[in-house]
């Protein structure tokens, strides 16, 4: 399910956090139990793409199979939405709790779908949409860690800067003194 150009993604992200985890202050310590996590979470994605891959689809317990993984996966994304971010990748706070409510809809409604009296095709596709957008924002993750920026057409991104911080706060305080000159 997950392509190849993800596993270098994957691994790119598994060494530039791993190289950039070593130190001695609590900054560094936190980045290097982040790093950790995330080299953690980027193992259990490629273990559980080789599982999905490797299930006989002829046999009888086959959705049984791919379900129990997809639990496994889905109670790794909500520890990933749980784990504490260092303050240089806050950004991907909102990224990580999106991917694991995508990835909480993909398993209920993939159990929707094999666990019914019969297989419903709709909640596959349904589970299937909310799959690859969690691995898409994984992917987006992975962007975000090695310092590229994410593209589609979906993607927006707002850049803010102290300069934009200081222009805007002039601009606030100057419309503020405006509106008091032009009340009294």
């Amino acid at each position: 399910m997950i392509r190849n150009r993800n596993w270098k993604l994957i691994a790119m992200i598994a060494t530039v956090l791993c190289l950039s985890g070593c130190g001695n202050t609590d900054e560094e310590k936190e980045l290097a139990d982040f790093s950790s996590s995330i080299s953690d979470f980027t193992t259990v994605i490629k273990n559980a793409n080789d599982q999905i891959n490797a299930i006989d689809t002829s046999s009888s317990d086959a959705s049984e199979q791919l379900l129990e993984i997809l639990d496994h996966l889905d109670t790794q994304f909500q520890e990933l939405a749980e784990l504490p971010v260092p303050e240089q990748y806050k950004s991907i706070e909102s990224l990580a709790d999106e991917a694991s409510t995508n990835m909480t809809n993909a398993v209920s409604y993939y159990h929707a779908a094999y666990e019914a009296e019969e297989f419903s095709e709709q909640d596959a596709d349904v589970a299937y949409e909310y799959y690859t957008r969690a691995m898409t924002r994984v992917q987006y993750i992975g962007y975000v860690l090695v310092g590229e920026i994410p593209e589609g057409e979906n993607i927006t991104i707002h850049e803010e800067t102290i300069e934009n911080k200081l222009l805007d706060t002039l601009l606030r305080d100057n419309d503020t003194a405006t509106e008091s000159i032009e009340l009294q």
